[in-house]
This record gives structure tokens, C-alpha cells and sequence, in this order.
């Protein structure tokens, strides 16, 4: 790795307009023009509303928009491009080179599996060479989409991958907005991939297996850079019939991939086909043209200033994802720390594991954990815990009774996993759900519901928070999923929080969760009116439960008796699981967003 190859590994990535390997080669740039002058045709035909609006400035108006080419988010993508040349193509790019010891070791592996072959399966033919090509760009595309999803999912992997998702607007040069750990962990698994495929035909036809190539391309990878790549990042419209749509991904779909809308995060992962988004339910097929803004969010669609902290802010995002801030020890700690060293001088003892930073936690749930695994957790700065408080009441004849509990427990493992250095405590099953005795009220009046007063409900909270404190826990936070939790939680979370202020403590009752996700808003604004929505046991409720746990919503449930209220409201027929992830990223964020706001208020 020399001066020489770096520099040649430069001059490659500044040279893309000039080399067919490159998404920005010329001839890519040509059809994709000639494929954007048809998308001007057609919207010229359509209605104002239903077309781009800079349609109306005429083609090349509508093709080099000015507020689009000239945007301090193209800018940046124009100097990345440069930057990156130097320090992603030049240097990163060569530890990629391992491909040949994975094809060597995924040979060695058929051979131990199955035997050293003397015969060939097949002989090397045009068939073989034309299936190794398809193989091969099967791979690269399983590949992207995984490495894609996996960006997505994980929440250190995203503070990289979002440096691709803060351009504000689209162009050719946008594709090049990748953090270099992105670009790494990507090509990483493509190398693999294309090894194991190597190795395969190779110990099928024992000899090195032919790839179809154009201009020394994939001849599908050719193809599909032929056939518009560059209107993905653009501000051009082209769409697929639906059909095509379930099969590639349109220039539309990845556009709609980078909007900043809800309903279209996380959507078309694909690089060149569509049915891995198919396959696992991340699919969206636009019914027509669809007026996007891009970013990460409305709320901040660029948290990047400037070009160098595309570099080194994604890493400091990262780290406070696996490092969070301490807080001050309180009472309890020095006794919690204290059991941790036990914990690990026990396992020297016994030759038992410990798990420490390096290996991480079985779970963030208190209940899946040891005694000394939650030690060994406050002494790794894990100083807060959410207490998820549910209910066991009446669903309607569609859900189960658990079904605030089954919520609110993965909920609270998402918000646990994005604050960092959090647990959770059990899932609080029995709250205020009506008067019982002779004449029960509120979801009292239907069979199998559990309810219990307000102040039991409230001092179990108390003691809850307490028991936590007295290990060295120093933030506790109560989310509730149902409406009676509210108030309860808002009253104890105030009054210890006012008793263990001068201790350091804080008990936050997270009211936005339940109160101010914006649910409602999100639905109606998605074509959903209130007698969709209902109040309680319908679209929400059963969407949400459909996505937490499908086997909860029964398909054909028992019906109500003749002429007893069937105790829900809207339309949950209507609900799904795809609707639930929605509305459960609503919640998560509310959350979230009140935390952290706290957090900052308190410095």
C-alpha cells in the first residue's frame, strides 16, 4: 500500500466520467438524459399537481434545476466526491483485496464439506458462464440490500449511514456521499459474497468460472447502469408500472427511499431488485408521481455543517452509542459497584464468564439477567431504567388482553437500545382499569380484565423506583401504554424526582409517548378519517399488536354474545403489520425526543 497505489486508486475515483465501472461514466450520464427527456414528455402532458413543478420551466429547466444543482447539499456532495478519492479509493478500498482469502477459505470449506472433486459437475460453457454472471450479480445485490437493512437497524451503523440520507437534494454526485466506514462495510460483504460464488463454480467446473461482461462490467450490473441508475439520485421522476416494481427498483423508489416522510423510512433497500423488499415486507410501490422532500428528517435534514464532519461526527455519534455520558454516583453505588467486583472475582473462582463492554449483555430486560450481570451493568455506566407499565384489559374479541403489555415491552426494548447505557425492569401488568365489585366500571364490564386502585397502582410505581435506586440506579423513566398510567406515573415520577433531587436522581414520567407521538396526525394525513382510526381496539391498538406479535390478533375470533357491546371502536379489519411498524417508530421517537430534551435541561 504504497504512495503509487494510492494515488492510482485516486486518479480512478476522479476519473469516473471516463470509466464504465463508474456509476458517473459517460455513457451511464447519456441514456440517462435521454430517459429523463421522456419523463419530461410524459409529465408535460399532466396536470399541474400531478407532475414535478419544474416541469414547467421546460426540459432542461426541469433537468438541471438550479435550485437543485446549485443547493449547499449538492455542494458538498461535489467536494466529497473529491475528498473521498483520496481517502476512501486510495487506501480503503485496497483492504478489500482480502476477497481472494475468502474465496480461498470458502474452497477449503467445500472441499472439507463435501470432498475433494477429481470430475467436473459441468463443463464450463456459455450456459455456465451466463449463470455464473447472474449468480454473481444475485450476490452484489443480496449483498447491498443486507448491508443496507443492517444500516438501517443498527443504530451505530446508522450514525454512519446517515451521512448518505442528509443530502437535501439529489443529484449524480450524491451517490458518493458515503462515510468510508459505510463504503467498507458494504464492499466487505460484496467481496465476500462474490467469493463464495467463485468458489463454488470453481469447485463445480474446476476451473475459474467466465463472467458475461460489456466494456469489462457484469453485463447485468452494465445494464441496469444503462438503463437510468443516475436519475436515482436526481430530481427527475421515473417510475415502473406496479408490476415491474415487485421485480426492480424504479429511480422513483430509491428517491422515495431518501424522503424524509415516515411512511417512506426504511422503505426499497434494493440496489437493482425489488423482491428482497418484497420478501421482507420493506417494499413501496408509489401509485403515482409523489412530491418528496430528502434529508434525515422534517425536524433536521442535515445535521452536517460542513464536509469534514462527515468524517468525524458519524464516529462521535457512534461512540456515545456505546459509551454514554456517566452521571453522578449517588447513595447505592459505591454498594453496586462494589457486587460487581464480587461478581468478578467469583467468576475467576468458578472459571464462570463475566460479561464486560467488549462482549456486551445477553438483553437489555432485567428479567433475562443474572444478579451479577446487572451489577456488571452498573459498573459499565448502565444507570437507567425504563419501567413499561401495560395492562390486562378487554381488546375487543379480535385481541388479546396483554396487548398494552406486549407493546409496550418491545417499545421499551427499542427505546432502552437507542439512549444507550438503559435497561428494563418487568413490564408493570396490573393497573387502574375500572371499579370492581358489585358494579364494575370502565373495561371492568368485560370478562378476563384486571384492574387494581390508583394508589396501589401508584405505590407499586413508588417501590418499583425505590427497589432500582437502592442498586445505584440513578434515572428511572415510566412508560405507560394506556390512558389510566398517565396520571399516576406524572404524580410519582414528580414527587421522588422533588425527594432524590439533591441526591442526583431523576424519575421522568414519559408523557409524549403516549400523548404527543403524533399517531393521529400521521394517520389522517395518510388518507385515514377518526372512523378508521376509533378510539380504543382499533386501527392503532391492532396494527401496533399485528407488528409486536402477530399470533395475538386472532383471525377469526369468537363472537360477542347477541346484543353485548364487542368493546372496541373503528375499523381494526383495516389494521396491519406494515401500518403497526409506523406507528411504533411514532411512539419510539416521541419518546425519545422528551428524554433527550430533559436530558439537555439538565445539563
Amino acid at each position: 500500500m504504497d504512495f503509487y497505489a494510492t494515488l492510482g486508486g485516486t486518479l480512478v475515483a476522479w476519473m469516473a466520467p471516463l470509466l464504465p465501472s463508474e456509476t458517473m461514466f459517460y455513457l451511464y450520464l447519456l441514456t440517462a438524459f435521454v430517459l429523463a427527456f421522456g419523463s419530461y414528455v410524459w409529465f408535460s402532458w399532466k396536470a399541474e399537481g400531478a407532475r414535478p413543478d419544474a416541469v414547467s420551466h421546460g426540459f432542461l429547466g426541469y433537468v438541471f434545476d438550479r435550485r437543485v444543482w446549485f443547493h449547499a447539499s449538492a455542494r458538498q456532495d461535489y467536494m466529497y466526491f473529491v475528498l473521498n478519492g483520496l481517502i476512501y479509493y486510495g487506501i480503503v478500498a485496497q483492504m478489500l483485496l482480502v476477497a481472494h482469502v475468502m474465496f480461498g477459505a470458502f474452497g477449503q470449506g467445500l472441499e472439507s464439506l463435501f470432498g475433494t472433486r477429481d470430475t467436473a459437475v459441468f463443463e464450463p460453457s456459455t450456459w455456465s458462464a451466463l449463470a455464473y454472471t447472474v449468480v454473481v450479480l444475485l450476490a452484489i445485490d443480496l449483498a447491498v440490500w443486507s448491508t443496507h437493512y443492517l444500516q438501517h437497524r443498527i443504530p451505530v451503523l446508522w450514525q454512519f449511514h446517515q451521512v448518505h440520507h442528509s443530502a437535501e437534494v439529489l443529484t449524480p454526485a450524491t451517490v458518493y456521499r458515503m462515510h468510508p466506514v459505510d463504503l467498507f462495510f458494504t464492499g466487505f460483504a460484496s467481496s465476500g459474497l462474490i467469493a463464495l460464488a467463485l468458489a463454488g463454480f470453481t469447485y463445480l467446473t474446476l476451473s475459474t468460472p467466465s463472467e458475461i461482461t460489456v466494456m469489462n462490467v457484469n453485463a447485468g450490473i452494465f445494464a441496469f447502469y444503462l438503463v437510468g441508475y443516475n436519475l436515482r439520485h436526481s430530481p427527475v421522476w421515473l417510475s415502473y408500472p406496479p408490476w415491474l416494481s415487485y421485480i426492480l427498483i424504479s429511480p422513483a423508489q430509491h428517491q422515495i427511499h431518501h424522503s424524509v416522510e415516515r411512511r417512506h423510512w426504511d422503505r426499497n433497500m434494493g440496489l437493482i431488485f425489488a423482491f428482497w423488499d418484497w420478501l421482507f415486507g420493506t417494499l413501496y410501490v408509489p401509485k403515482g408521481y409523489e412530491k418528496l422532500e430528502f434529508g434525515i428528517s422534517k425536524e433536521e435534514p442535515n445535521p452536517f455543517g460542513s464536509v469534514t464532519e462527515f468524517y468525524w461526527k458519524p464516529f462521535r455519534m457512534a461512540w456515545g452509542l456505546v459509551r454514554p455520558a456517566k452521571r453522578p454516583s449517588v447513595p447505592g453505588r459505591t454498594a453496586a459497584l462494589g457486587l460487581a467486583g464480587l461478581a468478578a472475582a467469583t467468576a475467576l473462582l468458578l472459571q464462570t464468564p463475566v460479561f464486560s463492554a467488549t462482549r456486551g449483555l445477553p438483553s437489555l430486560h432485567m428479567e433475562e439477567l443474572t444478579w451479577t450481570e446487572v451489577a456488571d451493568a452498573l459498573a459499565q455506566g448502565y444507570d437507567t431504567v425504563i419501567v413499561p407499565t401495560g395492562g390486562v384489559e378487554q381488546n375487543g374479541p379480535h385481541a388479546v388482553l396483554g396487548k398494552h403489555n406486549l407493546i409496550v415491552r418491545h417499545t421499551s426494548g427499542e427505546i432502552a437500545a437507542r439512549l444507550g447505557g438503559t435497561l428494563v425492569a418487568p413490564v408493570v401488568a396490573y393497573v387502574p382499569e375500572g371499579a370492581t365489585g358489585g358494579t364494575p366500571t370502565d373495561h371492568m364490564r368485560w370478562p378476563g380484565t384486571l384492574s387494581v386502585p390508583d394508589d396501589v397502582f401508584a405505590a407499586v410505581l413508588e417501590h418499583t423506583a425505590r427497589s432500582l435506586i437502592t442498586h445505584g440506579f440513578t434515572r428511572i423513566l415510566f412508560v405507560g401504554d394506556s390512558l389510566w398510567n398517565q396520571a399516576p406515573q406524572a404524580e410519582v415520577a414528580e414527587r421522588l424526582s422533588q425527594e432524590w433531587q439533591k441526591d442526583g436522581v431523576t424519575v421522568l414520567h414519559v408523557a409524549d409517548y403516549y400523548a404527543a407521538n403524533g399517531q393521529l396526525d400521521w394517520l389522517l394525513s395518510d388518507g385515514f378519517d377518526q372512523a378508521d382510526i376509533g378510539q380504543h381496539a382499533g386501527l392503532r391498538d391492532t396494527s401496533e399488536l399485528m407488528a409486536v406479535s402477530p399470533a395475538s390478533v386472532r383471525a377469526a375470533p369468537v363472537a360477542a354474545p347477541p346484543g353485548a357491546d364487542a368493546g372496541f371502536d373503528g375499523r381494526p379489519h383495516i389494521a396491519t403489520p406494515d401500518l403497526g411498524r409506523k406507528l411504533l417508530a411514532l411512539k419510539i421517537e416521541a419518546a425519545l425526543r422528551q428524554i433527550r430534551a430533559a436530558e439537555d435541561a439538565s445539563g
